[in-house]
């Protein structure tokens, strides 16, 4: 049966052969037969589909383009990475600086920024990060020189002062800390800018003053402020970062509600000659090492 209509088919294949002309013009694009004996023509057209180009290149994105951004992802917590607070992602190389054959973190920046604080206190000596809703500092940078730490020594001290640049409502007073239970501790200490009168002054602002555990504050705390000086001596200059962590309910003291720490670091670092140590202390009086060495912490996990 197979065979019979193979037969057929080629006999229709002679019958038109001897009939008419048959002509192939592009077998990619169409096929035209003519009928010699017939004045018309039939044309069968396939038309080839269209092929679009693939570019290799990325094309530039629609600034008023609905797609997504980095900086819009904030509020998906499976698409963002968020700082301790959860008030903004980190770009983990934003704050790393090379120096040398060497990377460090420029603590300043990663911490004393508007992400971070609610208002920068600038002291001209010393920058604050102040937090309204704790009533204290977050965080003070300020820069040791060497020459200067024990240039005058001056004995005669100021007294304590609300901060004027920060509004009234979200001050701590002298009198917030009277009867607390803890000592008015400074951040930045005020034995390291007593060589004049206004960077001396500019430590007895209430707002580099946290609630210190007394044993903390006098007995272990002070260790590691002295050690910063002999530091700044040994290698000119040194920069340092006091760093408060709270709880996220933390206990408060005073009228003010005055917001008391768990603990605090200590970053000191020198880019320029690769140097930084780290330490923490915690605000109790079951932490009452006075070793400097023991409360040395690793930089990196901070």
């Amino acid at each position: 049966m197979i065979f019979y209509r193979i037969l057929m088919l080629i006999s229709t294949l002679f019958l038109l052969i001897g009939c008419g002309t048959l002509e192939v013009s592009d077998t990619n694009s169409s096929i035209v037969t003519t009928n010699q004996d017939v004045n018309s023509t039939l044309v069968l057209v396939q038309t080839p589909t269209p092929i679009t180009p693939i570019s290799t290149v990325d094309e530039p994105l629609d600034n008023n383009s609905s797609t997504p951004r980095v900086e819009d992802i904030n509020s998906s917590s499976n698409n963002s990475i968020s700082d301790e607070d959860s008030s903004s992602p980190i770009d983990f190389n934003e704050h790393i600086i090379s120096s040398g054959s060497s990377t460090q973190i420029d603590y300043k920046s990663k911490y004393i920024n508007s992400k971070k604080c609610n208002q920068i206190v600038d002291k001209e000596f010393l920058e604050i990060c102040y937090d309204y809703r704790l009533k204290v500092a977050r965080a003070v940078f300020y820069r040791l020189d060497g020459d200067l730490v024990n240039e005058l020594n001056i004995k005669e001290r100021p007294k304590f002062y609300e901060e004027e640049l920060i509004d009234k409502q979200y001050r701590a007073k002298y009198s917030d800390y009277t009867n607390s239970g803890y000592d008015r501790g400074h951040l930045a200490p005020d034995a390291s800018f007593d060589w004049s009168k206004e960077s001396l002054e500019a430590t007895y602002s209430l707002a580099n003053i946290i609630p210190q555990v007394p044993e903390v504050n006098q007995k272990t705390w002070v260790k590691v402020e002295n050690y910063a000086r002999d530091k700044a001596v040994e290698l000119g200059e040194v920069n340092i970062l006091n760093l408060v962590k709270y709880s996220s309910n933390p206990k408060v003291i005073g009228e003010d509600k005055i917001a008391v720490s768990i603990g605090f670091y200590k970053i000191l670092y020198n880019k320029s000659q690769n140097y930084n140590e780290c330490f923490y202390y915690l605000n109790s009086k079951s932490d009452l090492d006075e070793n400097i060495s023991s409360h040395k912490v690793n930089c990196s996990e901070i």
